[in-house]
């Protein structure tokens, strides 16, 4: 199988490619350094160059603040670019993958949302996320859409990503408070969306991990991993801020936005992992 990964230098960009890798694919890895998905011709001059059986497109302008600043660009990058490859790849019958965000709900539902659940986004990026499902479909029906949320990895710029090393130096730790969620290990993601992808899914899945936890209760989980695996951990006290505490989060977020997902499990035949195994995973690949 030969796949076209867009977004290839992003967190779940890189998971792709190494997974897709360690199945034996034939990988193309296009950052945008390579390739700028919302050029004109972009998306056929690609395909004709690569001759893909599958595109993912892990691309994505994912700051809130930034899509709220430069509203021009989100919406290009996370509707209008994917819309565009959507179409291209349905008239060549290329497989189309596009990745999505809990960030399309507002976080008012008492139970974990299902892929049918409408969108009513609260920010800039979740209304160009929301309207990019929405035309990716309307141009391919055959095209896959793969709902992620709190995505943490190596290398990842994300809180997340990075609260391993916060716990190791910092005595007290603040965080945002008030939200809960679904959360997803890059690896496990890249398995679920190829799985998805090679068992020719179509329209929307949920590929997070099982499961829902909120900032504080993953960072307590983490101290917790950290001291068994031996690791150095200086964290003695976590705090919880209200998102206007906290620097460069001004943007609104929903408070409550876990995925469903036993659509994925009915359809991929097995459980997926919790976040906690996601998190063990996790601190073992990089050394804590």
């Amino acid at each position: 199988m030969k796949v076209l990964i867009l977004g290839a230098g992003g967190l779940t960009g890189r998971y792709l490619v190494k997974e897709a890798k360690r199945r034996g694919m034939e990988v193309t890895a296009l950052t945008h350094c390579d390739l700028d998905i919302t050029q004109p011709d972009a998306a056929n001059g690609a395909l004709l160059k690569f001759q893909p059986d599958c595109v993912i497109n892990a691309a994505s302008l994912t700051r809130l603040e930034r899509c709220e600043e430069d509203p021009v660009a989100s919406r290009k990058i996370n509707t209008t670019a994917p819309a565009d490859w959507a179409k291209e790849c349905g008239k060549v019958g290329i497989k189309f993958v596009h990745l999505g965000t809990d960030y399309i709900f507002d976080g008012t539902k008492k139970t974990p949302y299902v892929p049918e659940d409408p969108a009513s986004p609260l920010s800039r990026y979740g209304h160009d996320k929301a309207n990019g499902e929405k035309q990716v479909l309307l141009a391919n029906s055959q095209a896959l859409i793969v709902r992620l949320a709190w995505v943490f990895g190596h290398g990842g710029s994300t809180f997340m990503s990075q609260l391993p090393g916060i716990l190791a130096e910092r005595e007290v730790v603040e965080l945002a408070g008030g939200r809960r969620g679904s959360c997803t290990y890059a690896g496990e993601a890249a398995r679920i969306i190829l799985d998805l992808a090679r068992g020719d899914a179509r329209g929307i899945f949920h590929g997070v991990q099982s499961g829902e936890t909120t900032w504080k209760e993953f960072a307590k989980k983490a101290v917790e991993l950290m001291r068994g695996r031996g690791g150095k951990v200086a964290c003695r006290e976590i705090r919880e801020l209200s998102l206007d505490q906290i620097p460069g989060m001004k943007v609104a977020r929903p408070a409550f936005s876990p995925l469903d997902v036993q659509q994925t499990e009915k359809f991929l035949g097995r459980k997926i992992p919790n976040w906690e195994k996601g998190l063990e995973e996790y601190l073992a690949e990089i050394g804590f």
